[in-house]
């Protein structure tokens, strides 16, 4: 069914409330169960404890479009691939030749699944109270994670659209068309108090079926990626980046996590990855997915391969759509005894006629054995953020802050030696970013790690020089670090929200 333009700024302008309800109604059940509202009114569903556990798992099952969102939006922008596309087929294209518009659905999926997952945090914010959850630990730890959330989706909306509206409470649809957007600042303003706040009220550690969610150290975590991405120097001053130098924030952050003893460094690169370790020592947090048809599985692999890859290798599901290839120029960074390379690449595979296909393809989160019922039911979680990043992390603050280099190279040493290559001394900045783009290599950090240490520009315009064959790209500017606001939201009140430099 097609809507009108004039239904589509209806369905946007609907009551905040009310849509949290009909979300939550439809909120597909994870791990972290999500029962059946009854009376449509949030005033009505917050009666007791159990109530705010419901809520905060819809929350938390707001977080599976997570992945890929970073993989369209930071993947694929980067050096890391080169998916040029045939006349700008699909909507990943255009990202990745820096010619995305305002209309593009993923600009509109990524506005949307951010503040509706907001909207889900700020209810439960809004509404707990020692009435109705009288247990203090609980009642700390629902707000923790909440607060948690709203702080990652709103690290999400700063970095990949700057300025966007700020609302930290349930609003009706009169009141959200008011709200324009607010400064960057004001938004890292919320961001910090909630991840400061969450790192106090959250609990070190869960157990059992509670295993997942998210912990203090998680909250530090990210604060300390919240604060190395405000440190970075401006490119362009409606970015994230604002030269606020927190190094020292970061590392003091970083190094509780690191004392803290509770994570530990996996020696086997692939075990951080399988399907039958996840929430590991390495993870700090992350996405939690469960395949077995009931709609609770992830995209990921198979979006990440093609169906003809999975037809030859009798995977008995699709992939996505083709030509989303790895770069050559990550591909070559690789050395040639890096186990990495062949754990995070496919590197060419043969057809179901014999025929070989010289096509690069991440395959980093593929288990062939572990398939669920269709390409969107793949049972293996997300890293958001685990051990290795806070490890590193840390490296890059003692560079900036002038710490031991003898203990930044150990880190990356550590790191360099589980990919069974040779150590190094004298670890700079820039070779400490080429180690993490190779470790990270498809968990969705490369765009925000050029961004933030200022390296964008000159990395991706040298890259496009080697790379883009098809001359198809347009020259990486300062502008285009952010996104597009999307069109539906600037539809809802024409002149409220102004749109992005470099964008029609």
């Amino acid at each position: 069914m097609q809507l009108t333009n004039a239904a589509k700024h209806q369905l946007h302008a609907i009551n905040w409330w009310m849509l949290l309800i009909i979300l939550i109604l439809n909120s597909c059940t994870s791990k972290l169960d999500v029962k059946p509202i009854s009376d449509p009114s949030v005033e009505n569903f917050y009666r007791n404890q159990q109530d705010f556990e419901q809520a905060v798992n819809a929350a938390y099952n707001g977080l599976g479009t997570y992945p890929t969102r970073h993989f369209f939006l930071s993947e694929i922008r980067s050096d890391n691939m080169y998916v040029p596309g045939d006349g700008g087929t699909y909507d990943w294209n255009p990202v990745n030749n820096f010619i995305v518009n305002a209309s593009n659905t993923l600009m509109s999926s990524a506005w949307s699944d951010c503040y509706n997952t907001i909207m889900r945090c700020n209810s439960v914010l809004d509404n707990i109270n020692e009435q109705k959850v009288p247990d203090q630990a609980a009642r700390d730890q629902l707000t923790g994670e909440a607060k948690f959330i709203r702080a990652l989706m709103y690290f999400d909306l700063v970095r990949f659209f700057g300025a966007v509206p700020k609302i930290t409470k349930l609003v009706g649809a009169a009141e959200a068309q008011e709200i324009a957007r607010s400064p960057v600042s004001e938004i890292y303003d919320v961001i910090i108090a909630d991840l400061e706040s969450a790192s106090q009220l959250l609990p070190d550690t869960y157990s059992g079926a509670a295993k997942g969610r998210a912990t203090r150290y998680a909250a530090a975590g990210l604060l300390a990626r919240v604060y190395l991405t405000r440190s970075g120097p401006v490119l362009f001053d409606k970015g994230p980046v604002l030269n606020s130098n927190e190094y020292g924030k970061a590392r003091d952050l970083l190094r509780s996590i690191i004392n803290s003893g509770k994570y530990a460094f996996i020696s086997d690169y692939a075990q951080i990855f399988s399907y039958d370790n996840e929430n590991n020592s390495e993870s700090l947090f992350e996405v939690q997915f469960k395949s077995g048809g009931t709609g609770t599985g992830t995209v990921i692999p198979a979006e990440m391969l093609p169906t003809v890859y999975m037809r030859a290798a009798k995977i008995p599901v699709q992939g996505g759509n083709d030509f989303k290839f790895v770069s050559n120029d990550l591909l070559q960074s690789y050395p040639v005894a890096d186990m990495r390379l062949a754990f995070n690449i496919l590197q060419g595979y043969t057809d179901e006629g014999g025929n070989f296909v010289n096509q690069n393809y991440f395959k980093k989160f593929l288990d062939p054995k572990r398939y669920g019922v269709d390409l969107r039911d793949w049972g293996i979680n997300q890293p958001v953020l685990r051990y290795t990043d806070v490890l590193m992390m840390y490296a890059e603050t003692l560079l900036h802050t002038g710490g031991s280099q003898a203990e930044a190279d150990s880190i990356v040493n550590m790191v360099r030696t589980r990919a069974g290559l040779p150590a190094v001394n004298g670890v700079n900045a820039d070779q400490l970013l080429e180690e993490r783009r190779r470790e990270f290599a498809a968990e969705g950090l490369r765009w925000h790690d050029l961004v933030r240490t200022g390296k964008v520009v000159t990395v991706m315009n040298a890259w496009m020089a080697k790379e883009d064959e098809r001359h198809v790209m347009k020259p990486m500017q300062p502008a285009y670090i952010l996104y597009p606001i999307p069109q539906t939201a600037i539809n809802i009140r024409p002149g409220l929200y102004e749109q992005n430099e470099g964008y029609n």
